[in-house]
C-alpha cells in the first residue's frame, strides 16, 4: 500500500514546479509504492529501485525493480506498472513444468528457454538497465519532456553521473524539499506504526525506571529496557523492525557512564520501530537528591519545554515553537543557550531524525496528521545528559502527547 498523498503531492509538486518524482533512496520507494526495495537496495546505489510519482493523481505510481521482487510489486501495483532489470540473483520457477516429471536440471533449463544467448547477470546489479527502463517508462507515459523531481538528498555522484549520460537533454530538478513536504503529513497506518513505536518504547522505559537503584550499571538500565520493550512487543502482538538506546549515566553525557551514585543524572533517550517507523522519546532522572545545578538545568529545560508545547498546533510556524523555547531557557537565565533544532519529524528512514525540523528557518506550517517529535535537551559536561522529548500526533484541537510519564526531572 502506497503512503502517499496524492492530491497533497500535486499541490505541493505544483509549487515546487514538478511534474514527475522519480524516487531511488530505498525508504522513499518504500513509501511511495508500499513494496520491498529488494535485496539490491541494501548496497545504497541509486538504480536497484525507482518508483516514479506523477503530480497528476490520474496517473499510476509505476516502478522499476530487479526482477526477483517485480512479483510481489506487480501484486500492489498491477502487471503494467512495473518495469524489472536484473540482479545478481539466480532464480528458476518450474512450477508451471513439474507436472512433466524430469530432473532439476532438466525443468531449470525448460523454464530458461527464453534466456536469450547474451543474457547474463551483473555482479550486484546495473543501473544502466535500470535506467533504460526508466527512459522507456517516461517515453511511454508522456513524462520525458516534463519537469522530473529526483530524492537528490540520496543520489551518489557517480549514480547521477550516470543518469545524465543517459538522458542528456534532462535537467534534473531537486525534489528533496518537496519530498519531505508531502511525506511530513502521515497516512492512517503511519501514524499507527509509530504510535506503537512509542508505547512499546515507554513500556520498556518503565520496566527500565522500577530497576533503578544507586550502583546499577548503565549497560544494565539498558538491558532493563530490552527487556521491556521485548514483554511489551510480545503483549501487543507486534513484530519490531528494530530498536535503539541513547542511555547515559553521570556527569559526562557523550561517555555513557557506569554505575549510577548519589547526585547522577540518568538520560533516556530511545526508540522502537515498526516496520522501519521509528519513535523517539526522552527523559531524565536523578539518583537521590539533585545537586542544585542539575535542579536549575532540569526547571530551564521543563519550562522551554511548555513553552514550545504553546505553538506545537495547527497553523503556527514551525520557527515559532523554536523562537519560544529558546526564549524561555534565556528566562531561565542560559543567555548564551544556542541550540540548533528542538525537534523533527518522525517516519521510515535511516535515522529517527526526519526533516522538517523544528528550526529557527523553518516557516512550515504545523497541520493536523503530522507525527513530530519535541525535544529540550542540552548536555552540560560535569554535569550529565538532559534531555525531555515526547512523541506527538497533531490533531486539529492541538498536539497530542503519545508517552504518559512525566516530563520533570524525577528523583530516585
Amino acid at each position: 500500500m502506497s503512503h502517499v498523498n496524492r492530491q497533497r503531492a500535486q499541490a505541493l509538486m505544483q509549487r515546487y514546479g514538478l511534474d514527475v518524482l522519480v524516487l531511488s533512496k530505498p525508504e522513499n520507494y518504500k513509501w511511495a509504492t508500499g513494496a520491498h526495495p529488494g535485496v539490491a537496495s541494501f548496497f545504497r546505489r541509486a538504480g536497484a529501485c525507482l518508483a516514479i510519482v506523477p503530480a497528476d493523481p490520474s496517473l499510476s505510481i509505476r516502478a522499476i525493480t530487479t526482477d526477483l521482487f517485480a512479483p510481489l510489486v506487480r501484486k500492489i501495483l498491477g502487471d503494467d506498472c512495473v518495469l524489472t532489470h536484473t540482479d545478481w540473483v539466480e532464480t528458476a520457477d518450474i512450477r508451471s513444468v513439474m507436472h512433466e516429471g524430469g530432473f532439476a536440471a532438466q525443468l531449470t533449463t525448460q523454464v530458461h528457454q527464453h534466456r536469450v544467448s547474451s543474457f547474463h547477470r551483473p555482479a550486484t546489479f546495473d543501473a544502466r538497465n535500470a535506467f533504460k527502463q526508466l527512459k522507456e517508462l517516461l517515453l511511454s507515459t508522456d513524462l520525458y519532456q516534463k519537469r522530473i523531481g529526483l530524492d537528490m538528498d540520496f543520489w551518489p555522484i557517480a549514480d547521477y553521473r550516470l543518469l545524465c549520460e543517459f538522458f542528456p537533454s534532462i535537467v534534473w530538478l531537486d525534489a528533496s524539499a518537496a519530498i519531505s513536504e508531502i511525506k511530513v503529513v502521515k497516512s492512517k497506518m503511519e501514524i499507527d506504526h509509530l504510535t506503537h513505536a512509542a508505547i512499546i518504547a515507554e513500556d520498556g522505559m518503565k520496566h527500565a525506571i522500577s530497576h533503578l537503584h544507586e550502583g546499577i550499571h548503565r549497560h544494565e538500565i539498558a538491558q532493563a529496557w530490552a527487556e521491556g520493550v521485548s514483554q511489551s512487543a510480545k503483549k501487543h502482538q507486534i513484530q519490531l523492525t528494530g530498536q535503539w538506546e541513547y542511555i547515559t549515566v553521570g556527569a559526562m553525557p557523550w561517555q555513557g557512564g557506569g554505575q549510577i551514585q548519589t547526585g547522577d543524572v540518568i538520560k533516556f533517550d530511545v526508540g522502537c520501530l515498526v516496520n522501519g517507523y521509528s519513535s523517539d522519546s526522552g527523559r531524565t532522572f536523578v539518583c537521590g537528591q539533585p545537586r542544585p545545578r542539575t535542579q536549575e538545568i532540569a526547571n530551564a529545560l521543563h519550562d522551554a519545554f511548555t513553552a514550545g508545547l504553546e505553538a506545537l498546533k495547527p497553523g503556527y510556524p514551525m520557527s515559532e515553537v523554536y523562537r519560544l523555547a529558546t526564549q524561555a531557557m534565556h528566562r531561565a537565565g542560559f543567555k548564551s543557550f544556542q541550540r540548533g533544532h528542538f525537534g523533527h519529524s518522525l517516519g521510515h528512514d535511516t535515522f529517527c531524525e526526519v526533516p522538517p525540523f523544528l528550526s529557527a528557518q523553518s516557516e512550515m506550517l504545523i497541520e493536523p496528521q503530522m507525527m513530530l517529535a519535541f525535544e529540550t535537551p542540552f548536555y552540560v559536561d560535569g554535569d550529565g545528559g538532559f534531555i525531555i522529548e515526547d512523541q506527538f500526533l497533531i490533531t486539529e484541537h492541538g498536539a497530542q502527547a503519545v508517552w504518559t510519564l512525566p516530563r520533570h526531572l524525577v528523583s530516585f
